[in-house]
This record gives structure tokens, sequence and C-alpha cells, in this order.
């Protein structure tokens, strides 16, 4: 018996273990006109047309993918695609031969021609609503030039007429040359919205008559570079420390406060409006300290009492206190707030189409912004005034939106 060379049988595993690997990787789904000539093995649908040997779906789009991903600003490239969907495109490989895969590389070949003429466009700065109307007039343009050729080759099989269309489109490709993509970057202006919840603390003595309470968050944020500006609104239902919070005296029977709280909770609004600046700035978080006014409110319904002698079960008579009649009371009061926001970035993307009001696609940014906070406050109403810190702290998803433009 021969020994085997030991080279071959390395190699022969080498092979092996390289024909499993490429057996088991997943085929991509989709095929761009730059990764190379169509073959039948990109042809993996299904056919749902009878009579119909093959079919090549191929389509023109325009896609925004970052660029020079792990910088802190990203910028992206502005790109026209031409890629063959191969889960959608199918062939019956008894029915087909080289000259219908030649065919079908020529429509491929004439969406890449319109490919380049609308990369060319982007770069010279069609972008926005035009980009995408621009797009569309290519696509009705490729959709055209399909069914003339269709005719004129008899679907692929009028050989002469077939390369007259093969030399007439590879001689525009070359003339046409590949068009570089733009870079483009988000707008220094940005803007959005954040909402979530919180917790109020009030503390000195407003504590006295209000307890803290949990809150409800809505804002709207904007800002120009490290610049921010931001107002939102915060509502709560504190608990009352003090029944009587105007101290109101009662004539009928001394030590009895003649008015009272009607319900166990009072209903507190909060408003703020600041400006910061954004002192730390990364790729996945960033720090803004504020400073501005914080608006705060009180209310809630109280009832005038007065006291009455009735006969209890037993004939005798005893002090039934009873409502007169009910209003509703408030306190408020306008001071300064001091804050900083933390945020934690976990998702950027941009936007397919453009934003109807900018006509621009955006760059989003979401994150978890936890922002605690301290305020003024000072209620001249009450009896005696009360005054004192708010301290609190509120947790709130952020999404802000740029608009992108070409550098």
């Amino acid at each position: 018996m021969k020994r085997v060379n030991p080279i071959i049988s390395l190699i022969v595993v080498m092979l092996l273990t390289s024909l499993t690997a490429a057996a088991q990787s997943p085929l991509a789904k989709l095929k761009k006109w730059s990764d190379g000539p169509l073959i039948w093995a990109d042809f993996r649908g299904k056919s749902e047309v009878d009579g119909v040997p093959s079919y090549l779906k191929a389509t023109l789009s325009i896609a925004s993918e970052e660029y020079e991903p792990g910088s802190k600003s990203a910028s992206y490239r502005l790109s026209a695609e031409a890629v063959a969907n191969c889960e959608l495109s199918f062939a019956d490989i008894d029915k087909v031969d080289d000259q219908r895969l030649r065919y079908h590389q020529l429509q491929f070949d004439v969406l890449e021609y319109y490919r380049r003429r609308l990369q060319s466009e982007l770069n010279a700065g069609v972008s926005g609503l035009e980009a995408e109307n621009r797009l569309r007039h290519y696509q009705m343009l490729f959709a055209d030039r399909i069914d003339q050729i269709a005719k004129t080759t008899n679907n692929g099989s009028a050989d002469n007429r077939l390369q007259e269309e093969e030399y007439l489109v590879r001689k525009q490709l070359e003339e046409l040359g590949l068009p570089p993509m733009p870079i483009i970057k988000a707008s220094n202006f940005g803007y959005g919205i954040y909402a979530g919840v919180g917790g109020v603390f009030p503390t000195s003595s407003i504590s006295d008559d209000f307890s803290g309470c949990a809150t409800f968050i809505l804002g709207l944020t904007g800002g120009y570079r490290r610049l921010k500006l931001k107002a939102d609104i915060s509502f709560g239902q504190p608990n009352f420390n003090n029944d009587n919070i105007f101290d109101v005296p009662s004539a009928d029977y001394p030590g009895r406060p003649g008015q009272g709280n009607t319900n166990s909770y009072a209903t507190f609004l909060g408003i703020s409006t600041s400006i910061g600046y954004t002192v730390l700035d990364t790729k996945r978080f960033s720090i803004t300290p504020n400073v501005g006014g914080y608006w705060s409110s009180y209310g809630w319904n109280v009832a005038n009492y007065y006291y009455e002698t009735e006969p209890n079960e037993n004939g005798e008579p005893v002090l039934v206190q009873k409502v007169s009649s009910t209003e509703k009371r408030s306190i408020s009061d306008f001071g300064w707030m001091a804050s900083i926001d933390f945020d934690i970035k976990f998702h950027k993307h941009v936007g397919d189409t453009p934003f109807f009001l900018t006509g621009q696609r955006e760059e989003f940014t979401s994150s978890i912004r936890i922002s605690p906070f301290v305020a003024r406050a000072s209620f001249a109403k009450p009896v005696p005034a009360i005054e004192g810190y708010y301290v609190g702290v509120n947790v709130t998803y952020t999404g802000i939106a740029r608009a992108l433009r070409l550098e």
C-alpha cells in the first residue's frame, strides 16, 4: 500500500473545510452591480408566473451610510444604489441558457447606468425632496428602457439585437465613468422631544404643607452646536401635610379649623425653561449643565365648615360639622432653577425619506436622559408664608433630529 503524501492530505483537508464553510455561510439577499456579473445562482426565488422562464428583480434607491462610524461627529455617504433582489428573482434552469443570462445582465447594466446618472446629480448638491423626485424620474426611465429592450430583442432571444443593446449600454457606462459619493454631515441645528417620569421633593417650610410626589414630564428641546434650549411641563399629585394651609380660624368652635381640604391630595404643576451648554459630548454620552426659570403651582379644593348642635341617637346634643360651601384654592411662584442633563445615547439612524417640513433626510439620535435639578420657590398666600427649594430628578426618553447636508 502506498503512503499518502502528508502535504496532499493537508490540502484535501483544507479544501473540504473551505467547502463546508462556504456551504454553511448565508447567501446575500441583495447583490450590488459592483459585486460582479450575474450568475444563475443569484436567482433564488420561486416563479409564480406561468410561461416565464426567468425574471430579474432589480431596483434603484438612495441610501445613507455612516462614514467613519467611530468618530464623535458622524458623517454619511449619500449614495445611489443599483441592486438585484436574489430572493425575488427566479429562473427555471431547464428553460434558460447563457443568452438569457446575458439579457438579465443587460437589464442590470442599464440600471447601473441610471444609478451613475443619479449619483452625479447627488454629487452636484441635489438632496431632500428634489433627490426623491430625481430617483423616481430615473426609475421611470429604467422601466421604459427595459420595456423597449424587451420588445427590440424579443425578450433576449434575438441575438443580433441583444449584442447591439449590450454594446450601447457598455459604451454609456464607460463614457459616464464611476462618480464618487458625496459626504454629508448632520446640521449644527437640532430639535427634539423628551418624555418620561420624575420626582419632586420640597424642602424647608414648603414640606410642612405638601409632600413630595412622582411626576410625568413632557418637553421640547432645540439647540445650535453645544448651546441648548429646553422647556418642559411636569404634573404630579402630592399629599397634604397641613389640612388648613390658610389657617382660617373657626368662630363656632375654637381650636377647630373653619376650613379644610376636600380631598387627600393636591395637583402640582411645574413648568421650566432653561438654557444649557454641553461641556462633554462623545459618541455615547454627553453632559449639559442648565440654568433657567421654574414656575410651580399647587391647586386643590377646600370646604368652608360650620357647626350645629344636633341630637344624637340617644337624644343628647352634639356638635355636627357641616359644609357651607366649597371653593378652589391655588398658590404659584416663579423662581430660578439649575439642572444637569446626563444623556446616554443608545441608537442613531438616518430616515429613509425626507422630513416634510424641512425637505431633508434627518439623523435621529435616541438617548436616555437623567436630569437632577434644584429650584427655588416662595409662596406668600399661605399663612404663614412658605418657601424653600425643590430637589428632584427626571428620567426621560429623548429624541433629537438633525437635517443632513452636503459637505
